[in-house]
């Protein structure tokens, strides 16, 4: 328990990997360049969620560094709890829109659970919900007083809870949607797989962080996660760097260039195809005589015929 010149007290018993600490700021750092620029050049301004995260474990890894300096310091804390908690909500917030975009890409709303744009709305509205639930149990846990920081920890408690079943039923949505999928399309031309999949491990590596951040909650400040900086740094900044990571390479903005250029290719072959055929159709009536020899008017072979 480390308590500030003020005589606030919070749960740190250990001194915070310097090291460590700006790894992971430069770690998120460098994802929210390449995201911002990702969604500049794809035009996918659903990501704003995403990078306002991605920017909150930078400026948030930032403030573990900063306690790492200076050990006692309370506002480092609060720089850091009040931005890693939190941040996961709205990368959870772009997992949720993007699967909805995903269905809209592929034009197949007829095969999702419900309806996309629905679909995107409700789950956005309970990542709200959770990040209110949480933001209030981070701020009681920030005051000097011991039992309201109790109380605070299980109201974190009970927006992870809710964070997690939300994702549990939107992983239910993606994989019943991916399964549909499959059963309809014959081909992956263009590998539309590989997206829903991100979704799927992406929410998997944020499930897992809740729950490690629940049973710290649970613990209290003497239990093995809080009192091991490893747990928070395993648990917690790898997955959900690579989450950052995972949708920096298949970023559902490339799906939805790749099937303008899919369409565009389609239209310009059976473009193609059709003047060839155009072609071929002038030159049988340029050298096939009107009327045979006998005065009866050829016939076209039906090759050529439409």
């Amino acid at each position: 328990m480390q308590t500030s010149k003020d005589g606030k007290q919070w749960s740190m018993s250990y001194q915070p990997s310097h090291a460590a600490a700006i790894v992971f700021i430069a770690c998120f750092g460098v994802g929210t360049i390449i995201h911002f620029a990702q969604m500049v050049w794809l035009r996918s301004w659903y990501f704003i969620p995403f990078l306002i995260g991605c920017m909150m474990e930078t400026f948030g890894y930032y403030g573990r560094f900063w306690l790492s300096q200076e050990p006692g310091n309370f506002k480092a804390y609060v720089l850091y709890d009040l931005l890693v908690l939190p941040a996961p909500i709205f990368l959870a917030a772009t997992l949720y829109m993007s699967l909805s975009r995903i269905i809209q890409i592929l034009d197949a709303d007829e095969l999702s659970p419900i309806r996309p744009k629905l679909m995107s709305k409700l789950f956005v509205i309970f990542d709200v919900l959770c990040f209110l639930v949480q933001i209030s149990g981070i701020g009681m846990g920030v005051t000097t007083s011991l039992n309201i920081q109790r109380i605070g920890g299980k109201v974190v408690i009970i927006g992870l809870v809710l964070q997690i079943l939300v994702f549990v039923v939107f992983i239910w949505m993606a994989v019943l949607f991916l399964q549909r999928c499959k059963a309809q399309s014959g081909s992956n031309t263009l590998r539309w797989k590989r997206y829903i999949g991100t979704l799927l491990v992406a929410s998997g590596c944020i499930m897992v962080r809740n729950i490690v951040r629940g049973i710290e909650h649970a613990q209290g400040s003497d239990g093995t996660v809080t009192s091991k900086e490893v747990f928070i740094y395993m648990f917690d900044a790898l997955p959900i760097f690579a989450t950052v990571f995972l949708f920096a390479v298949f970023q559902p903005g490339r799906l939805q260039r790749a099937v303008r250029g899919f369409n565009a290719s389609t239209y310009v072959e059976d473009d193609i195809g059709m003047k060839q055929e155009s072609q071929m159709e002038d030159l049988v009536a340029k050298y096939t005589p009107a009327k045979s020899k006998y005065g009866r008017p050829y016939e076209q072979p039906a090759i050529y015929s439409r």
